[in-house]
């Protein structure tokens, strides 16, 4: 006489379950989690194993989303990103899409997928360190494109698996890497960003973070200085800064801790240039100005200072 067998799915882990039907409790063959047999799961078999394979298939391409794209920052002005965040979504169309099944998987399967990513990324890390990149440098440089591209491509998702996704990956990334901060953004907000400082990006920031207005005697004075002595002495000077400021402040905004870093950067830099300007001492404010673009050049993208030219 054949068994009767009620099938279903765990409701911890989601796997494809068959057990006699006489049990009344079991335990899981997979994850060992017990529970009673009315607890099966009953969805449609077909439709569960193609939200299974939808998972797997997002565990193994948001990892390339990542690792494919670590030079993000040279992409952070206003008339690159749009374009590259474009390409970007489009390369990853067919992992993005996949999210909205994938998070059907009974249990937690967003958590899931952000545990394996930063798992992987781990394990990327120590594999390709090499002597001039360390795994932090590694580390750094995929965190920059979690927060530029992966995290604005999932917000642009019309399902909210997408948004659960920024959620759960900002969680689990900070509870493994309580130092390396990021926040979460959108696209919107990073080409707003890009307006909102078109004039003197870092110094702009750093007075905005202090409550200054834009017409405040510290602004006031630095972009009289670009605009005479700068423009008239070394105008190559002002074109580097703004192909690389932008990703300095953003880096800032969106990677790191802004309300540490801008009061540290007037302390360090500003201030001093500040005076100097006032004691129209333009050759010392030069030199601390330039000495601090570099500086957090180096910080935030190291390795890559060869790409502007000194």
């Amino acid at each position: 006489m054949e068994k009767k067998i009620e099938a279903g799915f765990c409701r911890f882990c989601g796997k494809y379950l068959e057990i006699p039907a006489e049990l009344t409790e079991f335990s899981c063959l997979y994850c060992g989690a017990r529970m009673r047999a009315e607890e099966l799961q009953k969805q449609e078999r077909v439709g569960c194993l193609e939200a299974q394979a939808s998972l797997e298939k997002a565990k193994q391409g948001l990892m390339g989303a990542v690792t494919g794209y670590l030079d993000a920052f040279r992409y952070l002005n206003a008339k690159a990103f749009p374009d590259h965040f474009r390409k970007y979504v489009r390369e990853n169309r067919e992992v993005l899409d996949c999210l909205p099944l994938a998070a059907q998987v009974p249990g937690t399967p967003l958590e899931e997928l952000a545990e394996t990513l930063i798992k992987d990324l781990q394990a990327w890390s120590i594999r390709e360190k090499k002597s001039i990149r360390s795994q932090d440098s590694l580390l750094d440089d995929a965190k920059i494109t979690i927060c530029l591209l992966l995290i604005p491509a999932l917000r642009s998702l019309e399902d909210p698996a997408g948004e659960a996704l920024c959620q759960v990956l900002h969680k689990k990334w900070l509870e493994v890497y309580p130092k390396k901060v990021f926040s979460l953004t959108s696209y919107e907000a990073i080409m707003g960003g890009f307006e909102s400082r078109k004039l003197c990006f870092i110094t702009t920031a750093v007075c905005q973070m202090a409550n200054k207005p834009d017409d405040c005697p510290e602004l006031t004075a630095f972009r009289r200085f670009r605009d005479t002595y700068m423009i008239e002495c070394c105008p190559e000077l002002i074109q580097q800064y703004y192909e690389i400021a932008p990703a300095i402040v953003t880096a800032i905004d969106y990677t790191d801790c802004p309300q540490q870093v801008y009061p540290q950067i007037w302390e360090r830099y500003l201030a001093s240039c500040y005076e100097d300007l006032k004691n129209r001492n333009w050759e010392r404010c030069l030199e601390t100005y330039t000495l601090m673009v570099h500086a957090l050049f180096r910080r935030y993208f190291p390795g890559m200072e060869k790409s502007w030219v000194q």
